[in-house]
């Protein structure tokens, strides 16, 4: 069996009311789909992360500058296949945007692989469970939205039998804050830390002992203000915050989760074992976090798992954007001992829901069953393509 084609398909979803982090507006959802096809006509499903610049960029890296290693390739070889594209290239990209490319391709590789050994992804991988807890992931700032809207949000997921509810955090203002440089949506002002902490409070108030919240700060804050609102998290009880620093203050994050009883969780703005190697070993997280779609791909996610098992850390994936990372990222979740509860995005998200044939979808008690099908088990719809493809 042999490559021959390489697809890459951009599109964008125009949301009808945007939502707001730590580090500003999201009013679109951006996917790169990618598709490997091969000369018995079997086809691989993947996805590149397209975040922090136009979905073309991304684009162009997997056809001009991976696409071409592949033609002609065993798409069963992804462990070869992988560091083929990577040294390659890794004089032009080490990390960032070759990497998020490189992810969409290796997911496309690894859903050939199962379809080729005519398994479902997770067991293909390990097979340790076949069905996931999720938690919500939600919470986002909004024009006008108020806790008591905040708080029903986070009711609601309860309700649904979800794991746990993660809202957002981090709308403040500091001299190292990502939102400084990104303060043009006025239509959502920022928030002092002091309502920040408010907001956290009258939710995990409502949500009671039985139904984790988590935070997320999307890297927004400097170690002081991470740690005085820390301070305040572990009075209140948190499950876990996620990416209270910048990415690359790998210091900071370790004396953050030394310092605090609440669990520091990261880096999805991470990539490649090497750097997760690192973080786990100075101790920066209590959480491992990586995006499949965006750290390196599967073949680096179990990698990414395994460094975490040996540190006998959780691996919870971080998942954001189409109905395809969500099943690629059930299946690794499933495939390992210590996959933790995953993240299920509850926002507006077309490509989750429209896109899909036969979404991943959490059962009444907050469960995901994994797919029998061969490969990573989903579909997508051609008329859905044709009407966000740009």
């Amino acid at each position: 069996m042999k490559i021959e084609r390489v697809e890459c398909i951009p599109m964008v979803y125009p949301m009808k009311d945007p939502i707001y982090s730590g580090t500003g507006k999201c009013d679109a959802r951006q996917l790169l789909l990618v598709r490997i096809y091969t000369d018995t006509g079997l086809v691989g499903l993947g996805e590149s992360a397209p975040y922090g610049g136009p979905v073309q960029s991304t684009q162009r890296i997997v056809e001009e500058e991976i696409a071409p290693l592949l033609i002609g390739e065993d798409p069963v070889n992804t462990e070869r296949l992988w560091y083929k594209c990577y040294f390659t290239h890794f004089q032009h990209g080490r990390g960032g945007i070759f990497i998020s490319a490189l992810s969409g391709v290796d997911i496309a590789l690894w859903d050939l692989k199962g379809k080729i050994a005519g398994l479902p992804l997770y067991q293909l991988l390990g097979g340790f469970r076949s069905r996931i807890p999720v938690y919500a992931s939600g919470g986002f700032y909004g024009t006008d939205k108020s806790i008591g809207d905040l708080v029903k949000e986070a009711e609601a997921c309860r309700d649904r039998g979800m794991h746990g509810f993660k809202m957002k955090v981090g709308r403040t203002a500091a001299p190292f804050s990502l939102r400084v440089f990104n303060n043009s949506d006025t239509d959502c002002p920022m928030v002092t830390l002091e309502e920040d902490l408010e907001r956290v409070a009258e939710v995990k108030r409502a949500l009671g002992e039985g139904c984790p919240l988590m935070l997320d700060a999307n890297t927004n804050w400097d170690f002081q203000t991470a740690l005085k609102a820390g301070k305040e998290f572990d009075k209140i009880g948190i499950h876990f915050l996620e990416e209270p620093v910048r990415t690359d203050d790998y210091e900071g994050s370790a004396r953050l989760a030394k310092e605090l009883v609440t669990k520091i969780a990261g880096y999805e703005t991470e990539c490649m074992t090497t750097n997760y190697a690192r973080m786990i070993r100075m101790g920066a997280m209590d959480i491992v976090q990586p995006d499949l779609s965006w750290c390196g791909g599967i073949t680096v996610g179990m990698k990414i798992a395994a460094l975490a098992e040996a540190a006998f850390l959780e691996c919870s994936t971080h998942v954001w954007n189409s109905g395809i990372i969500v099943a690629a990222s059930a299946h690794v979740t499933a495939a390992i001992q210590n996959g933790a509860v995953m993240e299920y995005d509850i926002t507006e998200n077309a490509f989750r829901e429209e896109l899909m044939v036969d979404p991943l979808r959490p059962k009444e008690d907050g469960m995901i069953e994994l797919p029998k099908a061969p490969g990573l088990g989903v579909e997508v719809r051609e008329e859905v393509i044709e009407k966000y493809h740009l």
